[in-house]
């Protein structure tokens, strides 16, 4: 646990490539989203001890279903499935496993249909703050052979299934959100038991 807790040192964020900073809030977000056509609805506060926040695309209903006759060399074969839904833990979006940046900017990319999402977000490890981060309940990731932690609660069983155990096609429609810029491109991150109040990590 010792050790577990000394190399539990750093998170994930969500980057805006073309300013290169970190998006620490829906409050940050929601301007960017908006410029690319997306609005986002009302926090949803639920039964779920998290509240989440999820945004829609602003396009006619037929848009949702046009790759399905759409060619393109980004492509893969359409899905079979609905499509994904956007949406991050409100109002915070640091500090989230691995593979809920990447169910986001997968869906993200499900309607933008970039070749790389990275060149308008990628996600990359910072220090914890002791100011915003002290109070919060982490659990350690292991991603590319170094420890990150996220906030407990913030990874929804669905989504730890499909990345997890569903390695070999882990993206909508073709498109990849492999864009980690903290070190290495490993994309299998996993999860220990490890469970850490900040409050007893040194930052």
């Amino acid at each position: 646990m010792e050790d577990c807790m000394r190399l539990c040192m750093r998170k994930l964020a969500l980057w805006y490539t073309k300013t290169f900073k970190p998006l620490m809030t829906h409050d940050e977000l929601e301007p960017i989203m908006a410029t690319m056509g997306f609005v986002g609805l009302p926090p949803d506060h639920g039964t779920s001890p998290v509240v989440w926040k999820e945004y829609v695309y602003r396009a006619s209903p037929g848009f949702l279903w046009r790759w399905s006759t759409k060619s393109s060399s980004c492509l893969g074969e359409p899905p079979a499935t609905e499509p994904p839904r956007l949406k991050l833990p409100y109002p915070r979006i640091d500090g989230l496993h691995i593979y809920t940046y990447r169910a986001f900017l997968d869906a993200v990319n499900f309607y933008l249909e970039m070749c790389d999402i990275s060149e308008l977000f990628h996600i990359r490890g910072m220090p914890l703050y002791r100011n915003h981060d002290r109070s919060r309940k982490w659990r350690c990731m292991e991603e590319d052979d170094s420890v990150f932690v996220y906030r407990e609660g913030t990874l929804e069983q669905t989504t730890y299934t499909f990345y997890h155990f569903n390695k070999t096609n882990t993206s909508y429609n073709g498109f990849s959100s492999i864009v980690i810029r903290d070190k290495g491109n490993n994309n299998n991150a996993t999860v220990s038991s490890c469970f850490v109040p900040l409050k007893d990590i040194m930052v």
